[in-house]
């Protein structure tokens, strides 16, 4: 079952990767407006909702474990939906560059959320 994970993982990242290049293309870019508010909001609210869901998971159910970081559990498809964007070339200043923008917040919002997380709930890392 562990493999099976694996393969499963590596087809999400592949399939965000292709769906990121896909998302900018020009008639998909239509009706967005993506800017640098928004970027800074999900920057702020990604790490807070990924230490609020922790917690509440913690209070709420009674876990007092959490498993250590793995790849069976995927923690790269933002990542990858960013690069595929990336592989596009938007210009800066462009409806693509700030769609790339928010690609990249969400990844980096969810990253730091995670490294909170395991710093703060340490004592209740186990290994799986």
């Amino acid at each position: 079952m562990k493999n099976t994970w694996y393969v499963i993982n590596i087809a999400l990242v592949a399939l965000a990767l292709l769906g990121g290049y896909e998302s900018l293309l020009p008639e998909k870019l239509r009706h967005t407006n993506p800017d640098a508010i928004v970027c800074g909001l999900i920057l702020l609210v990604t790490p807070l909702f990924a230490m609020w869901s922790v917690s509440y998971s913690l209070r709420r159910w009674n876990h007092h474990r959490l498993a250590r970081p793995s790849l069976r559990r995927n923690p790269c498809v933002m990542v990858s939906t960013a690069i595929g964007s990336a592989l596009r070339r938007p210009t800066i200043g462009s409806v693509g560059f700030w769609t790339l923008a928010v690609y990249a917040c969400f990844a980096l919002g969810l990253l730091v959320g995670q490294i909170l997380v395991y710093r703060i709930y340490r004592e209740n890392i186990i290994a799986v």
